[in-house]
């Protein structure tokens, strides 16, 4: 249901954290880790090309939490980029640096990226993501997006030439309406 899924992404996001948390020296307990670990992982569901965008997209970021903290899955991974034409840009952004973790030679990681290039929005002050869906499910938002992609790029292609005008496009003040 979508109101245990507000659980899935913030016991996700948590572990994203804690993994973090500790790579930078603080003490976790492993048995913390472990069972946030175990719950993402139960969280994972079986997607079938009739589901709706927003349960592809959390799946995608579901899978990256886990091959965060090193307890990917890699063959669900492979099965949810056969699904990648259903899902919005920032999913292809986590599904990306996901195979990237699990498997830094899988040209899977480059072929999303092309994808995520393909769909650059580029104007005068750079170039830009804009969602066709706003998954509201998954708290996505065009800004966020963004950062997700470049991060992809960052990560599995550092000499991309979309990286400068990606991120001027980040850091432009934004003007909100009064």
């Amino acid at each position: 249901s979508r109101g245990l899924g507000d659980v899935y992404k913030r016991q996700a996001y948590a572990l994203i954290g804690l993994v973090e948390a500790q790579r930078a020296g603080f003490t976790i307990e492993q048995g913390v880790i472990d069972r946030a670990t175990m719950f993402v992982q139960k969280s994972l569901a079986t997607i079938r090309s009739q589901d709706s965008q927003w349960q592809i997209n959390r799946q995608a970021f579901l899978l990256y939490a886990l091959a965060h903290a090193e307890r990917g899955d890699f063959q669900r991974t492979v099965r949810l980029f056969d699904e990648r034409e259903s899902m919005s840009v920032y999913a292809k952004a986590y599904l990306a640096m996901t195979f990237h973790l699990l498997a830094p030679d899988d040209s899977r990681a480059q072929e999303l990226l092309n994808d995520m290039n393909n769909a650059l929005v580029v104007s005068a002050s750079g170039a830009h993501w804009e969602e066709a869906y706003q998954d509201w499910w998954n708290w996505n938002t065009d800004t966020r997006t963004n950062a997700l992609g470049l991060m992809a790029m960052i990560q599995i292609d550092p000499q991309n030439q979309m990286i400068p005008v990606s991120y001027t496009h980040l850091t432009l003040p934004t003007i909100s309406p009064v």
